[in-house]
């Protein structure tokens, strides 16, 4: 199953990578996008609220390193996966009341 926005947060991760200057996040960067692809493009259930924050945290302290350019990209990925856990929160609070 497809999550565009994951997907999404995906590409800023790899877009990050390849701006210069080199920062030494790269790695972990790379590993981020690994897991991020794997959520939005191959995992049959929907991640868990834990998973995206513990992402989310991981990229917040790439960005507290990272340079330049680099941050808003970083910057775009966190707040794309939160964008998906409001939704998916929503989604579920829907799924239960109604």
């Amino acid at each position: 199953m497809t999550r565009p926005r994951l997907r999404e947060a995906n590409r800023e991760v790899l877009d990050a990578i390849a701006t210069p200057p080199d920062t030494g996040v790269e790695g972990d960067l790379d590993r981020i996008a690994s897991h991020i692809y794997f959520l939005a493009e191959e995992k049959p259930m929907a991640p868990d609220h834990g998973r995206l924050s513990l992402l989310r945290y991981k990229l917040r302290e790439l960005e507290e390193r990272a340079h330049g350019d680099r941050v808003v990209g970083i910057r775009r990925a966190r707040e794309l996966l939160a964008d998906f856990q409001r939704n998916r929160r929503a989604e579920t609070r829907a799924t239960t009341e109604g």
